[in-house]
């Protein structure tokens, strides 16, 4: 690797750990959920008594972390779904530009994006965004931040892409694993 691509080299393997950990993250989201949504069930079967809140728990927490944490590591190994009757027939130039073209698009649409999602949660938190429950709020304001940090790293994740992928469609700095 030459010393220019040391520096990205290393920022994508950051990125690669970052959004292995967030993925990691959704995951044990998804595991919370599903225990949630299993003991709500049979305290209301069998004991008439529903857990309080599991609803607003699994929309607003479980649900945003599962979807917006594992955006970045999708990008980042390119997991993201495609449609590309057009693009394979394309002549590998143009190929190259429209990648390039669309890399630069993703990126700055993730970028507005994630800023109008931090504009969000700045006004939600100020505001105390809540639910109410049977007469007790519930704050909801803190899963806003879950959405930021999902496209934030996804933002960031679209750049690393657009400057590390090759031709071939391959990301053009290797991912090491640390020793």
């Amino acid at each position: 690797m030459s010393d220019k691509a040391r520096p990205l080299g290393r920022l994508l393997r950051l990125a690669e750990l970052a959004g292995r950990a967030m993925t990691l993250a959704a995951a044990v989201a998804l595991a919370l959920a599903t225990l949630h949504i299993f003991a709500d069930a049979i305290a209301t079967k069998f004991f008439r008594s529903p857990l309080f809140a599991t609803h607003q728990i699994v929309t607003s927490y479980y649900m945003v972390a599962l979807f917006f944490l594992p955006l970045a590591h999708a990008e980042l190994r390119g997991a993201h779904i495609t449609a590309d009757l057009l693009y394979s027939a394309l002549p590998r130039g143009l190929r190259t530009v429209a990648r390039k073209a669309n890399g630069l698009f993703l990126t700055a649409f993730l970028g507005v994006m994630t800023w109008q999602a931090w504009v969000k949660a700045i006004s939600q938190t100020a505001r105390g965004e809540k639910d109410t429950i049977l007469g007790t709020p519930f704050l909801i304001w803190p899963s806003r931040w879950l959405v930021v940090v999902g496209l934030g790293a996804m933002t960031l994740a679209a750049l690393l892409t657009l400057l590390t992928r090759g031709d071939d469609d391959a990301v053009s700095l290797e991912i090491e694993s640390p020793k």
